[in-house]
């Protein structure tokens, strides 16, 4: 099972990479992730958004079995909510910048703050006790990518404002690399089930 997690996260950061090349109509520092879900690139996004979800139930079912070193059962929870969250980044559009606004976009924006806020709890919960679990280089590099996600979900926040709005796209993208990267390594560093 955490074989199958490790390779969806994997294809989820390939997927990432992936749209900047494939869609050049976006800018890279200023257009949100989900605005590759509209366009040439929505057929993409929405496998994007599907690897992701099946892959967070199955990082939740890691966590969940390997309680025994006290990881507590929200982390599960906030992973299943991860999941909710990116079922319905693809089924509901992001409204384009400067385009009409939809019921659909507003679904996609709470859908946004219910999977960024998750992942980002799920980081900030799993990660002081993963780090108990690991030595060397690999605690490094957890506490490294903590420090990183939560860079990146401050970040993702002040840049939401209007003075701010033409980094979002940078900042949702330290945010969304380094959460992948995060969950990728975890499912990798679990006991095996």
């Amino acid at each position: 099972m955490e074989t199958v997690a490790a390779c969806l996260y994997g294809l989820d950061i390939l997927f990432l990479i992936s749209f900047q090349f494939l869609n050049r109509d976006y800018r890279l520092f200023s257009h949100a992730v989900s605005d590759y879900g509209v366009g040439k690139t929505a057929g993409l996004f929405k496998v994007y958004m599907i690897c992701g979800s099946f892959a967070a139930p199955l990082l939740a079912w890691q966590f969940w079995a390997a309680q025994n070193p006290g990881y507590p059962a929200l982390i599960s929870v906030y992973l299943l909510l991860v999941m909710a969250g990116r079922f319905a980044l693809g089924v509901f559009p992001n409204d384009l910048r400067g385009g009409p606004r939809t019921r659909a976009g507003r679904l996609h924006h709470a859908a946004t703050l219910l999977a960024f806020t998750c992942a980002y709890m799920t980081v900030a919960e799993a990660t002081p006790i993963l780090l108990g679990t690991v030595t060397g280089p690999l605690q490094v590099f957890l506490g490294t990518l903590k420090h990183l996600i939560s860079l990146g979900f401050i970040a993702v926040v002040l840049t939401i404002s209007p003075p701010l709005r033409r980094w979002f796209g940078l900042t949702e993208r330290l945010f969304l690399y380094a959460t992948a990267v995060w969950f990728l390594t975890a499912s990798l560093t679990l006991p095996p089930l």
